[in-house]
């Protein structure tokens, strides 16, 4: 089974991703992965930054009082201004124009984010992102080397195919593939690709920058300028408050019963 696009091209910035092989692949699997394909020494010195912005965001105290995705160990973030240059290789090597030959309507700008996992986190249950009907592209970038260590992503043969219930997810028991990377890799998804972010058992957080098109993309002016183009952390999931901590923590101390929860919710759920 092929999981891999090659890029054409000697450097990083010049090579260009080979639509056709790119294709099939995508259409196999749900996703493909362009390898080498952005400066490693250019994420080495943003994976730093964020490393530092979140030692910073806590030096005060835990963030989010402890919540918040915080005892899951997955967080959301905006990575910065400086992602922009990351981006402008997506677009010189051709991955944009792949995004939106395969999703027409993803014409606006990215929303630009990261998903930052933390040391010591937990398996996430296995989810897609958004709605099955509004399906939209997802393009990670790798800021370090990724694997079974340090919480490479594990996703669901196929399930980007057709729309899935949690229910049907659990009795069809989709084959699970893990996706490691190495730093520079580019894995391009479909949001309705069935997930889960893994355990992090490595001593460094695990940073990966994720340039979205739920909606169409960003709304705004410049998404690499929002909070003036600094580094912040937001709740991945669990919100911060009260009702957020106890599902979160209900979560880690009881995992199977609250899959078990979640599947009969959506036997009836439509």
């Amino acid at each position: 089974m092929s999981m891999l696009a090659t890029a054409t091209g000697n450097s990083p910035s010049a090579q260009r991703v080979d639509f056709e092989e790119a294709s099939r692949s995508f259409e196999r699997e749900g996703f493909v992965i362009f390898r080498s394909l952005v400066d490693r020494d250019l994420l080495a010195r943003h994976a730093q930054e964020l490393f530092d912005a979140f030692d910073q965001a806590n030096a005060d105290g835990p963030l989010f009082a402890g919540g918040g995705g915080m005892v899951m160990g997955h967080l959301n973030c905006f990575p910065g201004e400086q992602t922009r240059v990351v981006y402008e290789t997506l677009v010189a090597s051709g991955v944009i124009d792949f995004v939106r030959k395969l999703w027409p309507k993803s014409v606006r700008p990215p929303n630009v984010g990261c998903n930052f996992n933390l040391t010591r986190s937990r398996a996430q249950n296995y989810h897609m992102d958004g709605y099955a009907a509004a399906a939209f592209p997802i393009v990670n970038v790798a800021c370090v080397d990724t694997d079974n260590v340090n919480g490479a992503l594990d996703v669901l043969e196929r399930t980007h195919a057709r729309e899935y219930k949690y229910w049907q997810v659990v009795r069809q028991r989709p084959r699970s593939i893990r996706v490691p990377l190495k730093q520079g890799d580019v894995l391009v998804r479909s949001s309705m690709l069935w997930h889960r972010g893994m355990p992090n058992r490595s001593s460094r957080a695990r940073p990966m920058l994720a340039f979205t098109w739920e909606g169409g993309g960003s709304n705004a002016d410049d998404p690499f300028r929002q909070n003036d183009g600094k580094i912040t952390f937001y709740p991945n999931r669990y919100t911060a408050n009260v009702a957020g901590k106890f599902q979160e923590h209900a979560y880690v101390l009881a995992p199977r019963a609250s899959a078990l929860a979640r599947f009969a919710i959506s036997l009836i759920k439509r």
